[in-house]
């Protein structure tokens, strides 16, 4: 009986020995592999959703500053016009803003536009001129903008577009005098200057998602009490 014993209890043979060692390697290969495989995953999630997190934070700055847009007047140096200091173009627009990015507790001019980001691609960019210490009365006046943020990067479709009233005589003469034209519209470009009233609406197209950005009704109020001084 002992003797039957010493033979079935015995340890592993060199080459059981091998072959667990070499599973349990497999074993810790594979979990490894796994591991890394989901650290990388992860780390990629979280990179992308800080990006995507951040981008839409200062897509919010740009949206509070344009919002709070300023029918700031300004004359002509040639004309001697009266306006409003706003430009918008497909590739961007300009305008004064009482709540800026940077310029806390100052108007600021602020343009908001596309850069060139690579082939077929766009980026975002904000950039501020602090009106703290200068005074704005002409449109084409030089100015300190010296804050730069880079909103969004890596687009394929960037462009800006404006709805409001095609002069300040057709949406002042109304249906009676112009009829079918006495309707605000959407234009490509629109000029404070001329038009002497600030667009009601930017529609910023973002890879094909338009982002609405309102702006107040101030402007007639302002005008008129330019004229009545």
């Amino acid at each position: 009986m002992d003797a039957i014993n010493a033979k079935t209890v015995k340890g592993l043979t060199l080459i059981e020995l091998l072959i667990t060692i070499v599973i349990l390697s497999m074993v810790i290969g594979l979990a490894s592999y796994s591991f890394s495989l989901f650290s990388s995953h992860w780390s990629t999630s979280r990179d992308s959703f800080a990006r995507a997190s951040g981008a839409f934070q200062r897509v919010e700055l740009v949206r509070t500053a344009v919002e709070n847009g300023i029918a700031w007047a300004v004359r002509d140096r040639k004309s001697g016009d009266i306006g409003f200091y706003f430009l918008g173009r497909e590739e961007g627009f300009t305008l004064v803003s009482n709540d800026p990015v940077f310029s806390v507790g100052a108007p600021a001019v602020i343009r908001v536009f596309r850069e060139p980001d690579g082939p077929g691609r766009w980026k975002l960019v904000y950039e501020e001129a602090s009106l703290r210490t200068v005074s704005l009365r002409h449109p084409d006046q030089t100015l300190p903008f010296s804050h730069r943020m880079v909103v969004i990067e890596g687009l394929r479709q960037l462009s800006f577009r404006y709805f409001g009233w095609p002069s300040l005589r057709i949406r002042s003469g109304g249906f009676e005098e112009f009829g079918e034209q006495a309707v605000p519209d959407w234009f490509d470009t629109f000029d404070g200057l001329q038009r002497v009233q600030h667009p009601q609406l930017v529609g910023m197209t973002l890879d094909g998602i338009e982002v609405p950005l309102y702006l107040p009704e101030r402007s007639d109020r302002i005008l008129d009490a330019m004229l009545t001084e």
